[in-house]
């Protein structure tokens, strides 16, 4: 075995390959792994939060009922070990059987000491602005934000949970866990390093997510440095800069940072929510245990991607295994979660991520134009969306949504600037116009400028 600090650079493909293969298959990394341990928890003070929109196609008593993601997501919620305290269902304005799949729930939650709660907007707001009305609803300590279409493991949320306060003791001020989301399969989709895993870089210009990686890094460490629990078999954390929706986050630290941006802009919302978090002192980790992952389904998305891994929700529930689930989840559709046209996609995304940067590092912005042009207009390629498997237009079309997306972007921020001029401008003179301003006036006036 190499050691720690040569292993990246000096390992080749087919001995990281080979490593990898045998690091996933222990025993500690199976789903069902902590059945067989006394945990420290007997219900878990958490509130999750699953926004929904046309998820639910069919009738819950129908034959077809069992075919509903939300139905899943819920299923695998209710199976959580320990319980978890209540589940808060946002509907973003469905038109479909959305309500009747709820309660359908809600007496069988309540049996298992659970609660569901349902809040149906009366006009559609957006994933940001939905994800923010069912943490209204909320009463745990702590808010597990999760998608409408995707299985959680049986202990991913006491994953998230013990790691979110094991690093709490350790003197850490945490505001989110990000758990593991495979794209419809059950493991990790390779080991990379850390320093690859979940990263903005205001500077560069670049975002890696990744989190359906395994820390690289793993492979050579012996157990004890490797492990944040070694009884119960727990990976140590990744600090990340990167994060995505599929979090634990404390609902204190939520409040803080006024939840997830509920602007125009139709990506990178959980970006800003996690950018946010670090801008108020707040630090994110991602637990990299396979034994707290999600599987994420992305329903309407065809990409002719068969599910591969262990069909571990299958031994819990006999309605639905996984390979059947991700076989539904590949028949396009586009009215259905936050579904687009890969053209959309890739256009929101570009638009996206230039304002993200640009109000945080306006060189960082350019750099990431810049590369989106020679990668994506010149080349063709879509890895540095996250997909490289998108369909790609022509490059005049190519080179037209770099150049729409650049001109909406500084629009955007043009608008931005304007609003926050006007606040301070109107500070200024409420300053000026008193003859004696005392500190708490001053402190009231800057307020505004939030």
């Amino acid at each position: 075995m190499l050691k720690t600090k040569k292993f990246v650079k000096e390992a080749n493909d087919k001995e990281l390959k080979k490593l990898f293969e045998e690091e996933i298959k222990k025993p500690y990394y199976d789903v069902f792994y902590l059945d067989n341990f006394n945990l420290p928890y007997e219900k878990l003070d958490v509130s999750v939060v699953i926004p929904t929109y046309n998820r639910c196609p069919y009738k819950p008593e129908s034959l077809k009922g069992e075919l509903n993601p939300l139905s899943w997501a819920i299923k695998s919620l209710l199976l959580q070990k320990p319980k978890i305290r209540e589940i808060i269902i946002a509907n973003d304005l469905s038109e479909d059987y959305t309500e009747e799949v709820v309660k359908k729930y809600q007496d069988y939650a309540k049996e298992k000491g659970i609660e569901i709660k349902y809040v149906k907007c009366v006009k559609r707001k957006g994933i940001s602005a939905i994800r923010n009305l069912g943490a209204k609803q909320t009463n745990g300590r702590y808010i597990m934000f999760m998608d409408d279409d995707a299985f959680l493991t049986p202990y991913a949320i006491f994953g998230a949970v013990y790691t979110f306060e094991e690093l709490e003791k350790q003197g850490i001020r945490v505001g989110a866990i990000n758990l593991p989301t495979y794209g419809r399969e059950s493991h990790p989709r390779a080991a990379l390093p850390k320093s690859e895993i979940g990263v903005i870089d205001f500077v560069k210009g670049i975002q890696k997510g990744n989190k359906d990686c395994f820390p690289l890094e793993y492979l050579s460490q012996t157990n004890g440095k490797k492990f944040l629990n070694p009884e119960l078999q727990i990976l140590n954390p990744i600090p990340i800069t990167n994060m995505n929706a599929i979090c634990l986050v404390s609902k204190k630290a939520f409040e803080e940072v006024g939840g997830f941006p509920e602007h125009v802009l139709k990506r990178m919302e959980d970006r800003e929510f996690g950018c946010r978090l670090f801008e108020n002192g707040y630090s994110i980790y991602y637990q990299p245990d396979p034994k707290f992952h999600c599987v994420h389904g992305s329903y309407g998305l065809h990409t002719g991607k068969k599910f591969d891994g262990e069909d571990w929700f299958k031994k819990i529930d006999k309605e639905i295994s996984l390979k059947r689930a991700m076989k539904i989840c590949d028949n396009p559709k586009e009215n259905t979660g936050a579904r687009v046209s890969p053209y959309d996609f890739i256009y929101d995304y570009i638009l996206a991520f230039f304002v993200l940067i640009y109000d945080r590092n306006k060189r960082g912005a350019m750099k990431w134009i810049e590369k989106v042009y020679s990668e994506f207009v010149v080349e063709g390629k879509t890895d540095l969306f996250g997909n490289p498997n998108i369909p790609v237009p022509d490059e005049n079309a190519r080179k037209q949504m770099w150049i729409s997306a650049i001109n909406k972007g500084l629009s955007f921020i043009k608008e931005k600037e304007k609003k926050s001029l006007r606040k301070i401008n109107l500070v200024i003179r409420k300053l000026r116009s008193k003859e004696q301003v005392n500190e708490i006036d001053i402190i009231g006036l800057l307020e505004r400028l939030k």
